[in-house]
């Protein structure tokens, strides 16, 4: 009976102390030091090895991680804030966190023609706009403008007309990419813009050269009472300042395809949506043309 009672208390710690190796020996999922996302979220499954069990996955995938970058651009996770995002997540226990982790958003470039359809979109919902033609050769818009889906569901929000340039200028947005900063499209439409004034029953354009007047020579269109049938046509108020001279702005510097920063720059010049200012870089005192893209920021290419 004593043998016995030995013998089951010595199989016990054996058994407890192999459990307790196995435990100290268990082998933790290393997740990767870089990822590409393509929506707009960061889940756990995205920095999971394509090696890691189907079960850890599959739970992975609604454990939120953070937001994605801007397509084309690079987020950089540390080991502390992912800690801290999962310390209610019990799959925290089966990862290994690698000290940094870089998430790269996957991005294309906006083609001329799906902005040129977006375009028309527009002008065909009023009667009056039905022999506007806008052909992609005519558009112009920064080449940089990237996003992530195939369907990138561009939708016109503003619509002006400048009579001196002979242009039209729009305003887009992209419905899938709702972090995307509204951009400007230039397009020399195929009816000129003074045919397009008269059309509108517009007044001619008085005086020349500094005294033309711009309640004549700028007209602004408001898309969603467009699709109305209602033409609304106004004259431009005073554009909305979204950079101020002297303030610091965040600079997007942009070179080829693929290399991009992000800098302090004070602008020397105010800027509405849109409008090209001459800004200082801070660093290195370099005055260069940017485009105003949003409050206090700008973009540039060099």
């Amino acid at each position: 009976m004593f043998r016995s009672l030995v013998f089951i208390a010595f199989f016990g710690l054996t058994v407890s102390m192999c459990g307790a190796s196995a435990n100290a020996a268990r082998i933790k999922i290393p997740l990767i030091r870089e990822a590409v996302v393509r929506g707009g979220s960061i889940y756990l499954a995205d920095l999971l090895p394509e090696s890691a069990p189907p079960q850890v996955r599959v739970q992975a995938q609604n454990i939120l991680v953070g937001q994605s970058p801007q397509p084309g651009s690079i987020r950089v996770l540390s080991s502390n804030a992912i800690v801290s995002l999962l310390s209610d997540e019990h799959l925290l226990m089966d990862v290994d966190i690698p000290d940094q982790i870089l998430v790269r958003r996957s991005g294309r470039l906006l083609t001329k023609e799906e902005v040129t359809k977006a375009i028309h979109t527009t002008l065909r919902r009023n009667e009056m706009f039905n022999t506007v033609e806008v052909t992609p050769d005519s558009v112009r818009f920064s080449s940089s403008i990237l996003v992530s889906e195939v369907n990138s569901d561009l939708r016109v929000t503003r619509v002006e007309m400048d009579r001196t340039l002979h242009v039209m200028k729009f305003w887009l947005v992209s419905g899938t990419d709702t972090a995307l900063l509204p951009f400007m499209v230039m397009a020399r439409p195929t009816v000129g813009t003074n045919e397009l004034a008269d059309m509108l029953g517009l007044p001619p354009i008085s005086g020349s050269g500094a005294g033309i007047k711009a309640s004549s020579n700028f007209v602004s269109f408001n898309p969603t009472r467009m699709e109305n049938g209602a033409t609304s046509t106004r004259p431009a108020q005073r554009p909305v300042i979204f950079v101020e001279a002297g303030k610091i702005a965040y600079l997007h510097l942009i070179s080829g395809d693929r290399t991009e920063m992000f800098l302090t720059a004070t602008p020397l010049e105010r800027g509405a949506l849109g409008q090209h200012i001459r800004a200082k870089i801070q660093n290195t005192g370099r005055i260069l043309e940017a485009q105003v893209v949003g409050r206090g920021q700008l973009e540039a290419q060099y």
